[in-house]
């Protein structure tokens, strides 16, 4: 064998093995059972073992017209499990393809394909018990009449995270549910020569208030657009990873304060977070007339970036009231109130703690009332390098002492027609916080008519993505 013959054969072996080791998936036909007795036929795409917990998707055929096959041909399915490390069942709905079950779907009565949602939430619960999944991290992709009732499914199916439909038509009631369901992203897709997909899609996402949600408009109709616009696969694949595979882990936690509170929260984690990929957090504090739920939405953008994110309820508020120690805003004491910013270090070093964050890199964001407790909980705190102020309080002497001492950017936000009855405007009190902070990085951004707190993530949609990118050039960059 001469020396030539052995370099052509080693480099052949090396070729064969990285397209391998691109291929690193399997993919398999599965039979998928319903409530209602029958099964459907589904093709389970799954990626490389050893990449932990798993999120998934599942791609819905349009019924008697496009088989499963079309997400294989597209390369949707296959690439989600090959480039995302995303698992991906695509399904016949019943009555077409390989889940014809003995009729065909242009039979059934409209009852009868009201049931069609029966297969969608079976394909779920399917995909979800999967070795490795994460139950909780499921998203949809469906076309044409199906698309509807992937809407019906998801808007009652806790395990689904987001949502692309494809020149879908939709009923009323799931126009409805989109609008309702503000913290479900979708993605609608339409053809330009698609006259009735367009009007169905652009409408849809109209009534859709998810910052995350989005319009594609393309050439053709369903599945058959991905053949006709270069890019769209990847455009549909990145959209999912993003908001299914970047949402990563979330789970509920307690911790207790230096002086004896027990606090409830929640702790989202992205996916790449690790003990050896240490990620940095950020504390959410809520303002006095709201608790830890005012930022679910906000916390789960932050995830997405690659921060880890904390929300809890201070003493005295929902889920941390103690029947010993009083109800904030009806017989907690005056000395309880200010402790509270005991709870947020205590939120701090929780979150500090973690193996999979970076204690060196920790935010806050904090609302009203509790605004002043968070910059006392700062004070000498190395580990804190940003803070978001959504409505700066009548100012305390432990704030003014942080801002006046720290180098610390502060993001100020307020709202000129914010005015509290008892002390005064609360635009003019964050104005003055922003004149004494002594960071030179410090923002302040002022509103005509954004309202106060948290309550401006509400009426200006643009200042949930403001924040998060304040927070990642902070943190992460």
């Amino acid at each position: 064998m001469t020396l030539q013959y052995v370099r052509s054969f080693a480099i052949v072996l090396c070729l064969i093995a990285f397209s391998q080791a691109g291929r690193a998936q399997s993919a398999k036909v599965v039979s998928i059972p319903t409530e209602d007795g029958l099964s459907v036929t589904g093709t389970l795409h799954m990626p490389a073992k050893g990449v932990g917990s798993i999120a998934g998707v599942v791609m819905i055929a349009e019924p008697s017209w496009i088989l499963r096959s079309t997400y294989d041909t597209s390369n949707l399915a296959r690439n989600l499990a090959k480039k995302h490390g995303m698992a991906s069942l695509t399904v016949d709905l019943r009555g077409t393809g390989a889940s014809l079950n003995g009729r065909h779907y242009k039979t059934y009565s409209p009852e009868e394909r009201e049931r069609v949602q029966l297969d969608i939430r079976g394909a779920i619960k399917f995909l979800a018990a999967g070795d490795n999944m994460n139950a909780h991290r499921i998203g949809l992709v469906a076309v044409g009449e199906s698309a509807n009732y992937a809407v019906l499914e998801a808007a009652e199916n806790t395990a689904v995270q987001a949502v692309v439909l494809l020149s879908g038509t939709l009923s009323d009631k799931a126009r409805r549910l989109i609008q309702s369901r503000s913290d479900l992203p979708f993605l609608f897709i339409a053809g330009r020569d698609d006259k009735e997909g367009f009007r169905e899609m652009s409408e849809a996402f109209y009534r859709s208030s998810n910052p995350s949600s989005d319009f594609l408009l393309t050439v053709g109709h369903g599945t058959v657009m991905f053949s006709h616009t270069a890019g769209l696969a990847d455009k549909v694949e990145d959209w999912l990873a993003e908001n299914v595979k970047a949402l990563g882990t979330e789970e509920a936690i307690n911790f207790t304060s230096s002086d004896g509170w027990n606090l409830h929260g929640r702790i989202f984690l992205p996916a790449e977070a690790s003990e050896t990929a240490k990620v940095p957090g950020v504390v959410f504090v809520h303002g006095a007339m709201h608790d830890q739920e005012t930022y679910y939405d906000l916390a789960r953008a932050v995830v997405k970036k690659g921060m880890a994110a904390l929300t809890f309820d201070w003493r005295g508020k929902n889920r941390d009231l103690d029947e010993g120690k009083g109800h904030y805003g009806v017989d907690l004491a005056p000395g309880e109130e200010k402790k509270i910013y005991l709870d947020i270090k205590a939120a701090i070093q929780f979150l500090a703690s973690q193996n999979a964050v970076d204690n060196s890199r920790i935010g806050i964001v904090a609302a009203t009332m509790p605004t002043n407790q968070s910059m006392q909980a700062s004070i000498g705190d190395s580990r804190i390098k940003t803070i978001v102020i959504l409505t700066q309080y009548i100012l305390s002497p432990e704030a003014k002492q942080f801002l006046t001492t720290s180098d610390v950017p502060v993001f100020f936000i307020a709202s000129s027609s914010d005015l509290n009855f008892q002390v005064g405007s609360l635009a003019e009190s964050t104005r003055e916080a922003y004149r004494l902070s002594r960071s030179k990085w410090s923002e302040f951004l002022l509103y005509d008519d954004a309202g106060r707190g948290s309550e401006m993530l509400k009426k200006k949609k643009e200042l949930q993505p403001m924040i998060v990118r304040w927070l990642t050039e902070k943190l992460v960059q």
